[in-house]
């Protein structure tokens, strides 16, 4: 949607789903600015914080559903 492109359905839900999972686990968002175009190039770049307390299951998990290219996404069967 950010990249102007149409909405991809399950694919775009995923990724929503990945944001929501990371705020609960981790009480931030993984893509934060007060600078909207600045927002939106680290949503597009994909890159987000990891905290250290997190185990290698969930991180891969978050990483799969935050995958920027929706082809390489997580599906729902992944989650």
């Amino acid at each position: 949607v950010i990249s102007g492109k149409l909405y991809a359905g399950p694919e775009v839900d995923i990724w929503s789903c990945g944001v929501i999972l990371y705020a609960l686990l981790c009480g931030t968002l993984p893509f934060d600015d007060e600078h909207v175009p600045t927002l939106f190039r680290k949503i597009k770049s994909g890159i987000f914080p990891i905290p250290e307390y997190l185990n290698k299951t969930v991180v891969s998990l978050l990483c799969s559903m935050l995958q920027v290219d929706p082809m390489k996404r997580a599906s729902i069967e992944d989650v």
